[in-house]
């Protein structure tokens, strides 16, 4: 780079110096011409006045200086012609000036000066100001190669602080604009890796609390039974709750994991209204149990999409309405077809989410009353999992929600 800025400012300082002395050369020798016919028009009215007695003696007088300016009189009175000074054989191309006399004329003749001769104080100015520009541009190449320099080590340095696991590194603005838009890609890419990696870190430290508390419970009530300072029948329910609450956790893992990675899509065409209808019929006893009364209205919708993953989300959305629903409460199941998108609806009347919590309750293991959840023995990944596979249906979730009236989850789904 360096080298080509060198080059073609040389380049451009040489052709830039023959331009000015083509110009300046032209303007040279149009002044010359203009002197040689100030010089012609001189002698020759000089000439009409020594002549104007009518005698051509005093045109003598100047031969020497007709010689020195390699000029030619011609003296024409009264039909006769007298030639004096240079003869100027051999010239071809003349500039002459005449005068009429009393009694004829005068003309003043010399060759035309066709030199090419430019002003040298021009050219030298000329060259003068080229170099100085010359110089400019090779001291702020020089600054710009020094700065392109120290931005290209910044981001080599960077990129190695990466790629060894230290995502809080970065680049910065600054430089050349191709630099300043590496810089910025480079660092929106280190800011999403670090935020990437503290999630990682995050979802591993609640997955491991998350394993610990069942594990802790199942050593406790274990030990307790071979001390027996519990009756088996006693610790063996709450063994077998921990150990199904393991297994869920395990499934809800393997969904993540699926989900993150879909492989090939299994699309096929489903009635979404028969598919709510079906997942009622399932539920509805469980709520009875429970004291809650659930409902069912829904309009035949088809769609070509992913049935197990809608029945994902949906179960998702029925299984935390039943967890927090209180006993005499309402749970309604709805399919219908809005603004040309087709929306599945588990509303409740039950305790409703804080407008605080209403975006963070799709994050892995966040709970809104975490002793609450623990006890029901909700995981909190259902909703994680809902939002990944509506996500991957290239649907949405939307949510409503109000504290103590309820709250009603949506998963909206494209028609086309």
């Amino acid at each position: 780079m360096s080298s080509r800025v060198v080059a073609v400012g040389v380049v451009s300082t040489i052709g830039a110096l023959l331009v000015t002395f083509v110009v300046a050369g032209t303007i040279g020798s149009s002044r010359n011409a203009q002197s040689q016919r100030i010089e012609n028009t001189a002698m020759v009215e000089l000439l009409a006045r020594a002549v104007s007695g009518g005698s051509l003696e005093p045109v003598s007088q100047y031969l020497g200086l007709l010689a020195a300016e390699n000029q030619r009189a011609i003296v024409i009175i009264d039909g006769r012609s007298t030639t004096f000074g240079d003869p100027l054989r051999g010239q071809r191309h003349l500039y002459s000036v005449s005068v009429p006399i009393r009694g004829g004329s005068i003309t003043v003749a010399s060759p035309v000066d066709k030199t090419f001769d430019p002003p040298f104080e021009i050219v030298l100015l000329t060259l003068g100001v080229l170099l100085i520009v010359l110089g400019s541009v090779l001291v702020a190449n020089r600054s710009v190669n020094r700065q392109t320099r120290r931005r290209v080590e910044d981001a080599v340095n960077a990129a190695e602080r990466v790629s060894l696991g230290d995502f809080t590194a970065r680049i910065g603005s600054g430089g050349p604009e191709p630099l300043v838009r590496l810089g910025s890609a480079f660092d929106a890419m280190a800011s999403r890796l670090e935020s990437i990696d503290r999630e990682q870190r995050e979802f591993l430290a609640d997955l491991a609390h998350e394993i610990a508390t069942p594990i802790q419970a199942l050593s406790g009530y274990s030990q307790a039974v071979i001390d027996g300072t519990i009756p088996l029948e006693t610790a063996q329910t709450a063994i077998e709750s921990q150990t199904t609450r393991l297994s869920e956790l395990l499934d809800e893992l393997t969904q993540l994991r699926t989900l993150d990675d879909p492989g090939e899509r299994k699309l096929s065409e489903i009635d979404l209204g028969e598919l709510i209808r079906g997942l009622h019929v399932e539920f509805e006893p469980i709520a009875t149990a429970a004291g809650i009364e659930m409902h069912y209205r829904g309009d035949h919708v088809s769609v070509l999409t992913e049935p197990k993953l809608v029945e994902t989300v949906v179960r998702n959305f029925i299984t935390n309405a039943l967890r927090y629903t209180p006993r005499g409460e309402r749970i309604t199941l709805s399919c219908e077809v809005r603004d040309r998108a087709a929306v599945l609806s588990v509303a409740d009347t039950g305790i409703g989410i804080a407008t605080e919590h209403q975006q963070r309750i799709f994050d892995r293991f966040y709970r809104t009353t975490e002793a609450r959840d623990r006890i029901s023995g909700g995981t909190g990944l259902g909703l994680t999992i809902a939002r990944r596979a509506a996500r991957s249906l290239g649907g949405r979730i939307e949510l409503e929600s109000e504290l103590g009236h309820g709250s009603d989850f949506r998963l909206v789904l494209p028609l086309h």
